[in-house]
């Protein structure tokens, strides 16, 4: 004779006492984490995403790392869409900071122009750049998914700097356990010449 016995129950107030534990151990861990300095925002490695809008030859290096866009073309304008738009196509992890950057291109009436960016100045903290609440920051793992990506950005006569990132944010809702992913585009660097 076989018995078989309904875990069911068993498993649900398993799952309720992790789940409550989890938020306990959550909510110590971000106070210790707030004590210390926000240290949790720290990033020490990053992507890099290049684009180019009213503008064309674009060449770019950094860390050794050549890039070149709208080479012998104009490159479109820059919507709405663009401002934050997650960057499609991104060229790598590199340690934080590899080197300065060196770019050149031409601006929309055909001027040609140079700049160098110090990204160890515009990033002197090395903390990711935001717009959320702190306090609603998932502290043990804040990032979600990728690095932080570097958007280095020549749009006509003017060198922009963003930080993209998606940060796990915990819900206002005390019964949702699960955590909501906020993408954050934050423009930390812009120079027209």
């Amino acid at each position: 004779m076989t018995v078989t016995f309904d875990n069911r129950p068993r498993r649900r107030v398993l799952q309720l006492a992790a789940s409550f534990l989890a938020v306990i151990l959550q909510t110590q861990i971000g106070h210790v984490a707030m004590a210390a300095d926000d240290d949790f925002l720290k990033f020490s490695s990053h992507d890099l995403s290049v684009q180019v809008f009213s503008a064309s030859d674009l060449r770019l290096v950094y860390a050794n790392s050549p890039h070149a866009l709208a080479i012998g073309e104009m490159a479109r304008e820059k919507t709405e869409a663009d401002a934050t738009r997650m960057p499609g196509f991104t060229s790598g992890e590199y340690p934080t900071f590899a080197s300065s950057v060196e770019m050149e291109w031409r601006s929309k009436d055909g001027t040609q122009f140079k700049h160098t960016l110090d990204l160890d100045s515009i990033f002197k903290d090395r903390k990711i750049l935001h717009k959320e609440d702190p306090a609603r920051i998932y502290k043990p793992m804040p990032i979600s998914g990728v690095l932080p990506i570097i958007i280095i950005e020549a749009n006509d006569r003017t060198v922009n700097v963003y930080m993209f990132t998606t940060l796990q944010i915990i819900s206002e809702d005390p019964n949702v356990t699960l955590r909501e992913a906020h993408r954050n585009c934050v423009l930390a660097y812009s120079k027209t010449l």
